[in-house]
């Protein structure tokens, strides 16, 4: 096509002509290590820990790629920053996500409605469609982002990043919630305040079991 060939593409690996991101970088992203979703330490297939689990927390957490490798960071910071709608399809070719969970919904971690109009998709959304189609599942928007909040990333202390995020998430359609198990997707954990904050609002919602899923940490 014409326009691939005034703005061609390039591999964020390799730097490869063509697309965002070949098979052989595809291929070589680091997968995490997983972790406690609520104290962030080593944790075995994602589970919270036994010391660590509340009744309105996180049951456990999935992260699929290290953060730290420069390509992951590529491609997310591509999808959230430049815009590229592109990057989540690619990130997750072929994954197939497997638990001894039957989850009854995908939910994808909401933006504030000017955020997402100004980027014009909410990132999570697109990561949660990709990751239904293996599922067999339905993305829900169960999750509504009722409070402007500074950004995370912005903010350094655990205790500034969990203040920012109180009463951010309310809760659509109530009566629809109670007893499911969700997936909550999001792009990339790094405190977890975000995704404990909305796991919060959906456990007093009814829902009677939270696990997120992230494409790195």
């Amino acid at each position: 096509m014409l326009v691939d060939f005034i703005y061609p593409t390039f591999c964020l690996g390799c730097g490869a002509v063509g697309v965002f991101l070949c098979d052989e970088c595809r291929l070589g992203l680091e997968f995490a290590e997983q972790i406690c979703p609520m104290c962030g330490k080593g944790s075995s297939m994602g589970w919270t820990h036994k010391q660590c689990w509340k009744n309105d927390g996180l049951d456990g957490l999935t992260c699929i790629y290290a953060y730290e490798d420069e390509t992951v960071k590529k491609a997310i910071d591509d999808l959230k920053f430049g815009f590229n709608r592109e990057v989540a399809p690619l990130l997750l070719k072929d994954f197939v996500f497997e638990s001894g969970v039957e989850f009854d919904a995908v939910i994808p971690m909401p933006l504030y409605f000017y955020r997402e109009n100004w980027r014009g998709f909410n990132q999570a959304e697109l990561i949660a469609t990709q990751i239904e189609k293996g599922m067999g599942l339905r993305t829900e928007e169960w999750l509504v982002r009722e409070k402007n909040t500074k950004q995370q990333s912005l903010l350094m202390s655990f205790g500034e990043r969990e203040t920012n995020l109180e009463g951010a998430f309310g809760i659509a359609e109530e009566e629809k919630v109670k007893g499911k198990k969700v997936l909550l997707v999001d792009d990339v954990f790094t405190s977890g305040a975000s995704m404990r904050e909305a796991a919060r609002s959906l456990k007093k919602a009814g829902v009677r079991m939270v696990w997120g899923l992230a494409l790195a940490h």
